[in-house]
This record gives structure tokens, C-alpha cells and sequence, in this order.
């Protein structure tokens, strides 16, 4: 009746395990994760010699230690094991239950961990793609009543062990007190065929400190190692965390462990030699831990980083004409548009204010691997988000999916995110009318009126003077038909000399803006305020000449006027240019005028005069 019993209950443990897997390989899909999931079975030795070789009950407290410093994705078992299993908790389990059966674990019988590891295999689901380590914590080598069941218990152990490796579950064995000083022990064994490691307490550090070597060194999954100053921990949180375990343990007993951070929830549980602080939803920012008298010379700890999250992605469609040559404009060949979509990706928190958790400086300029619409992508952060361009042709929408890195944190994302890109039509491409045929008519057409035109205002606004020759030192004149202009320029007068000794200030006469025709030298002074009253001004004669040109034209008798240094003939016109300076000297042989032609700048070219 017994047997059957133990029959109906380990069929029943296996189906609960199996229904366990499925359920956190459901999770697992739907959230997203990126962390391989885990499961630890505490295998603890509660035989009599435990109560010489561990008074405090640390071998408890060491099983709390790891049991709390666990990510969301682990589980965590428990065997208790003497000369018959006292206690078994399933993977999964609460934290109360847990908690209880931790509280009424006595010390008595002999050490029958084969039986024990038995157990501990069998707790382990079937999920491949599991982590599975067994930590045993013992402090003898197997030991029953008789010999008989010793060889049996010894035997259970060896085949538990080679299920063990064949299931792919470490084992990481820690022994406890003075007894298990020979490496060749025969529990030894689970260690070393199934690639796990063996930890002697004192040598290896105390029972606290060896929980916290697994679980930093041992364990897969992300943590950031965090060490004390002074007697404190600062842990620092990122923006859009959702839930944030701090771990910390020492070698010493650490006192009342205090913590005071922004957040939806905070928790600390502690023990002799170690804490943990877990936070929900914190704001960001540094956590200060501080630890009772310790002066922090043997604190050790780290924190993992857990998100929860979902890709934010814009799509832009744009179209780009592909070059076209000239060739093709001119016979009227329709352009050819290559169309793409612009996105831009962001990983926002699923809770809270939704921030934006690649803001955190910790993420930029990092390589983020992307998945879309199958077809992986790497690229960088930059300023908090992904840019990229893709072609669009053929694409109505994009499923886009983010693989965040295993070693930075614990990310929990709603995705694949789908996107629909909104598409406009092509440019309507209109072809170019040929006017060529009614170009060539109207352009006849103009240049005949042009032609008509030029003849009339050639008869109308011409003015007839006889010009210098171009060549220095011709004597010959011709006459020169020069047209109604417009004057452009100014002038610059500077008096050099005058009868009476008098100074005159430099004055500018603006010639811009004035009607063509003749203009006196006379009229000149007398707009500028400077009389010398009749001594030839009002022989000397300007006019507006072609490509921006003064011309001068002296008439008077007793004057003398000079172009740079070349006097200019009577009735003679001679143009001046830009820059040129003309001297004249009048009648009465004292008064000398200089004019100085220049450009205006643009400024000056204000308002018109009549």
C-alpha cells in the first residue's frame, strides 16, 4: 500500500512539473524575455551531525539567500533530506510556503543522500531550454543504519548523478563544517561529472560568501556586480526599470540593513549575513544602502535590472525621383521613384510614465540586434533611439522585434510591434509641352518689333558728338551717335585752388538716377553749393554714355580740362570710366577742380532725382 502510494505521488509530482514547464514556457513566449529561464533544487542535509557542525542554522539562511537573490524568470526548489526526504518543496512555490518549511526543519538520522538526489533530479521539468543547477549543502558523506542501505543509498546517488548530467543540472556541492576535508569523497562525484563545482566552507569563504560566489559567478543571468564604500552600497537604478533586486551578503554579521528610494514598492529581507532589497517600479536615480556598524570592508552584492517594455516605431514613407539625364528630360521620359520608409525606434517602459529606456546613457552608442519582418538588423543607438531606412517596395507593413543583450538586464517586451506604412500615389507626371514650333514664331514676331522699336528710339534719343579717336595721339575726330542713356555713378569734386584761397569741402554729386541729356559742369556747382561765378563752368558739358561712361565735352574757351593726364580737345567728347579722375582748370587761371567718377554701392542707390 505504501509503494503505491509513493507510485501515485511521484506520477502525480512529475504531471505538476510538467504542467509548471509549460506554464513558464507560455510566460516566457508571451513576455517576450531574454533571459533563459531557471530552476535551483536546494538539496540540504538535515541528518544529526548538522546540529554539531551548523548551530546557527546559517545552512538555512544560505538557501534564503539565493532563493531571494533570484530573477523573476528562476525557480526554486527544495529536498530536505535525513535518513528519509523530511520536506519537499516544487519549483514555483511561494514565498510563504517556502518560508514555513524552512522554519520547521529538524536535525536527526543518518545522511541518506542518495535518496535525497533522487528526489531533487525528479523536480526538474523537461524544458530544454531550462538553466538547472542543484546546490547541496551537507556536511557528511552518505551514512545509514546498516551497510546495506548505505551501498543502496550510495548506488541511488551515482545513478541520480548520471540523470543529472544527462539532463544537463550542475551540481554545485558545499561542505559544511570540518568533516568533508577529503576531495575523493565519494558525494564529490556529483560535482565534477556533471560540471558543476565544489565549495569548502572556511576555505572557500563562509556560507554566505559561497552563496554569493554562485549566484555572481555560477548562475546565467544579468547582473552588475556592485561593491562597498564606507560602509554602503550605492546601486544605481535606470530609468524605466520595473523591478530592481539588490543583493548584497558579507562575511561578517551586517546589522540592520536600511535603504530609502522612490518607488512603487520596496522590500527588504535579511538575514544573519546577507539582504535583499527589491523595488518596483523606482524612479531613478542612486540608492544608498547603508549596513548597520559595518564598515563595508567585506560587503559584496550586485542588482538586476529588470524591464518591462515595448518598441515604439514611427514609420515616414518618402519617394525620390531616380536622376534623370538630360537626353531623357528632353524627349519627355517619365521619371522612375524609388520609394522608402524611414523608421525610427524607441523602447519605452510598459508601466509608469512609459520613459524612454534607451535615454539612459548606459545604452548609447550600443549595438542593438533587430528583427524585421524576419530579416535581422544591427544598428546603434543614438540620442535614445535607432534610425533606419528601408526600401518599401512590396511592403504594406513591418514586424519589428528588438533582441536586447542577455548580460545588460532582464527584458520583458511586448512584441512583435506591427506597423502599417501609409503609402501616397507616385507625382502625376506631366510631360513638358512642345513650344518650340510657336517659339520660333513669336521670336520672329519679337525680333521684328525689336527691330522696328530699336530704329525708332535710335532716331528719337540720339545725339550726335564728335569723339576723340581711340588711339593715343590720333588727331582725327568722327562723330558718334550717343543715345538716351541713363547716367549711373557719382561724382567726387575736390577744390584744389580758388581765387581768393578760400576752402571748399569735398562735395558728391550722384549721377544714379538721373534723366539723360546734357548736363553742365556749372549745374553741377551750383547743386553743391560752390559759386566761382563765370569762369567757363558752363562750357564744360557732360552726357551719359554706353556701358556705364561719362562723357566730357569741352567748349569753353579759357579752360583747361584733363582726363588723367591727356588734355581734351575742344568740341571733342571723350568718355570717362570708373575710377578716372578729370582736372579742370578754369578761366581766370587760379581755380582748379578735380572730379572724381565712381560706382555706387548698393546702399546709395536710394531714391531718384529729377
Amino acid at each position: 500500500m505504501k509503494k503505491r502510494k509513493n507510485i501515485f505521488l511521484t506520477i502525480l509530482m512529475m504531471l505538476l512539473c510538467c504542467f509548471l514547464a509549460a506554464e513558464m514556457a507560455v510566460a516566457k513566449e508571451e513576455n517576450g524575455c531574454n533571459i533563459r529561464a531557471g530552476e535551483i533544487v536546494f538539496l540540504l542535509d538535515t541528518s544529526a551531525s548538522m546540529n554539531t557542525q551548523d548551530p546557527d542554522r546559517l545552512a538555512a539562511d544560505a538557501v534564503r539567500q539565493v532563493w531571494y537573490g533570484l530573477p523573476d524568470h528562476w525557480q526554486a526548489g527544495l529536498i530536505a533530506y535525513g535518513t528519509e526526504i523530511q520536506a519537499k518543496v516544487l519549483p514555483g512555490t511561494g514565498t510563504q510556503q517556502m518560508e514555513e518549511t524552512l522554519e520547521n526543519l529538524t536535525c536527526s538520522g543518518y545522511t541518506n543522500a542518495g535518496e535525497g538526489l533522487c528526489q531533487a533530479v525528479e523536480l526538474f521539468t523537461e524544458d530544454a531550454d531550462t538553466d538547472r543547477c542543484i546546490i547541496m549543502l551537507t556536511d557528511g558523506e552518505i551514512d545509514m543504519p546498516d551497510s546495506q542501505e548505505k551501498e543502496t543509498s550510495r548506488s541511488l546517488y551515482a545513478e541520480a548523478v548520471t540523470r543529472a548530467r544527462e539532463k544537463g543540472i550542475r551540481m554545485y556541492i558545499v561542505a559544511i563544517g570540518s568533516e568533508l576535508q577529503d576531495p575523493r569523497m565519494h558525494i564529490f562525484a556529483g560535482a565534477e561529472e556533471t560540471d558543476g563545482a565544489i565549495y569548502w566552507e572556511g576555505q572557500s569563504g563562509t556560507l554566505s560568501q559561497i552563496m554569493g560566489r554562485i549566484l555572481a559567478e555560477r548562475l546565467d543571468f544579468p547582473k552588475e556586480n556592485v561593491r562597498a564604500e564606507g560602509g554602503s552600497l550605492r546601486y544605481e537604478i535606470p530609468v524605466g526599470t520595473e523591478r530592481v533586486t539588490c543583493m548584497l551578503w558579507s562575511d561578517q554579521p551586517i546589522g540592520e540593513v536600511s535603504a530609502d528610494h522612490p518607488a512603487e514598492h520596496i522590500q527588504i529581507i535579511q538575514g544573519q549575513r546577507y539582504a535583499v532589497i527589491q523595488l518596483s517600479d523606482p524612479e531613478s536615480g542612486t540608492m544608498q544602502v547603508l549596513c548597520g556598524e559595518s564598515d563595508g570592508s567585506g560587503i559584496q552584492g550586485y542588482e538586476i535590472l529588470e524591464y518591462g517594455a515595448v518598441p515604439e516605431v514611427t514609420a515616414e514613407y518618402r519617394t525620390e525621383e531616380v536622376p534623370r539625364t538630360e537626353e531623357e528630360k528632353k524627349k519627355n521620359i517619365p521619371p522612375v521613384y524609388e520609394h522608402k520608409v524611414d523608421l525610427t525606434i524607441r523602447l519605452l517602459a510598459a508601466s509608469g510614465n512609459h520613459e524612454n529606456i534607451w535615454a539612459d546613457t548606459r545604452f548609447e552608442g550600443k549595438e542593438i540586434t533587430l528583427r524585421i519582418n524576419g530579416v535581422l538588423y544591427t544598428e546603434v543607438i543614438r540620442e535614445g533611439q535607432i534610425c533606419m531606412t528601408l526600401p518599401a517596395d512590396g511592403i504594406d507593413q513591418l514586424e519589428v522585434s528588438v533582441e536586447a543583450d542577455a548580460k545588460d538586464a532582464v527584458f520583458c517586451m511586448e512584441q512583435p510591434v506591427t506597423v502599417r506604412i501609409e503609402k501616397v500615389p507616385d507625382p502625376v507626371y506631366e510631360p513638358v509641352p512642345d513650344y518650340r514650333p510657336m517659339a520660333v514664331i513669336l521670336g520672329i514676331l519679337s525680333l521684328a518689333l525689336l527691330l522696328l522699336a530699336l530704329i525708332w528710339m535710335r532716331k528719337k534719343h540720339t545725339t550726335i558728338i564728335y569723339m576723340a579717336g581711340e588711339s593715343a595721339g590720333k588727331e582725327d575726330r568722327k562723330p558718334s551717335e550717343i543715345r538716351d542713356c541713363p547716367y549711373s555713378g557719382k561724382l567726387n569734386l575736390y577744390v584744389v585752388r580758388t581765387e581768393d584761397g578760400r576752402d571748399v569741402p569735398p562735395q558728391t554729386y550722384r549721377l544714379f538716377g538721373r534723366k539723360s541729356g546734357r548736363l553742365t559742369l556749372d549745374q553741377i556747382l551750383t547743386s553743391c553749393g560752390i559759386r566761382f561765378g563765370k569762369i567757363g563752368a558752363d562750357g564744360i558739358l557732360l552726357y551719359p554714355g554706353p556701358d556705364h561712361s561719362l562723357i566730357v565735352l569741352d567748349q569753353t574757351e579759357g579752360c583747361t580740362v584733363m582726363r588723367g593726364m591727356e588734355i581734351l580737345k575742344k568740341g571733342t567728347g571723350y568718355p570717362v570710366y570708373y575710377n578716372a579722375k578729370i582736372t579742370v582748370s578754369f578761366e581766370d587761371e587760379q581755380t582748379e577742380l578735380e572730379l572724381h567718377y565712381r560706382n555706387l554701392k548698393p546702399g546709395e542707390r536710394e531714391g531718384i532725382w529729377e
